[in-house]
């Protein structure tokens, strides 16, 4: 965060051991005709401007790493959301509504966005579910629009960085999972962080050095296959930076916004993805049955038959 007092770190690393995996099966990077992503990056700050997350893209390895996939991404003008309650996300029900509500461009989102089209928008924020008691430091959905970058993925590994997170919540807007289509090993680039092999400098990126974020062929197909993947580059007319007021649109005025029902439990992780909202719908419960409905016949008349019996009768 700009301009902000240092805070505690609390990251949990686990799996980031040199051990390497093997390179059969992986993507060999000639994936037919180059295909095209937008990134619309957005910095959040506080209402006055004048407090903003730090912008960490790390674009030069984020476009090696799609480029085994054949994938050119692009980041267009930051966009700036001044609004100090989305400097840190503290529940999805807040992440949805920065993904989700709102008409087209609101909370900084490109005009040409959808839920299931690019530009991809992804915003810069001081912190992801702080109160879980772990660092997450991205959050992203599978297959729609939206991906939330914590920026103390700038002081990941001694300052060198987590290099490879932007790159991971874009592969989860584009369809791809933390164990489907071959993620799991130390060396996929959507392996979950907390296990996935980080690299330490641009060399140590497939298909270079250590060979780390590599990609199945399965992976790649899914991938440039999804509504995100363009077959031309997003104009540059079009990424002109903006800053956003501070009025913002309540949840509910979306046209567009599916009713949200959060799960009974959120996991905390270092990269952590959300399936679209409308898998957390209430699952539809069984009627109940009603006292004089079809289950209560047979005692009914039981009982009135043994009242009757017992009537005194006219002689």
């Amino acid at each position: 965060m700009a301009n902000a007092l240092l805070k505690p770190q609390f990251l949990i690393v686990c799996g980031l051991s040199a051990a390497l995996v093997s390179c059969s099966g992986e993507g060999a990077g000639n994936s037919g005709a180059t295909r095209f992503v937008s990134i619309q990056p957005i910095q959040v700050c506080d209402d006055l401007g004048i407090f903003c997350a730090d912008l960490a893209t790390f674009e030069e390895a984020t476009r090696k790493i799609w480029a085994q996939a054949n994938l050119d991404v692009s980041f267009l003008a930051p966009n700036r959301l001044n609004a100090s309650r989305f400097l840190s996300i503290d529940n999805q029900d807040e992440f949805a509504e920065l993904s989700f509500a709102g008409g087209a461009g609101a909370f900084g989102r490109s005009p040409l966005s959808t839920r299931t089209s690019g530009p991809i928008s992804m915003w810069f924020v001081e912190s992801i579910f702080p109160s879980e008691g772990l660092e997450t430091l991205g959050l992203g959905w599978i297959d729609q629009n939206g991906v939330l970058i914590d920026d103390d993925i700038l002081t990941f590994n001694n300052g060198i960085g987590r290099l490879d997170t932007v790159a991971h919540e874009i592969g989860h807007n584009l369809g791809l999972t933390h164990e489907g289509l071959g993620a799991g090993g130390v060396n996929n680039l959507m392996t979950d962080g907390g296990f996935r092999n980080s690299p330490s400098s641009l060399d140590d990126i497939n298909p270079d050095g250590a060979r780390i974020d590599q990609l199945t062929d399965r992976q790649i197909d899914e991938a440039r296959n999804s509504g995100f993947a363009g077959t031309a580059p997003a104009s540059s007319a079009d990424s002109a930076a903006m800053e956003i007021p501070t009025t913002l649109p309540p949840l509910s005025a979306a046209p567009d916004a599916l009713p949200w029902v959060p799960p009974p439990k959120v996991t905390p992780v270092t990269d952590l993805a959300l399936l679209p909202e409308a898998a957390f719908a209430a699952t539809a419960q069984a009627p109940e049955p009603i006292p004089n409905g079809p289950a209560m016949t047979l005692l009914t008349a039981v009982l009135l038959a043994g009242y009757l019996r017992w009537q005194p009768r006219g002689r």
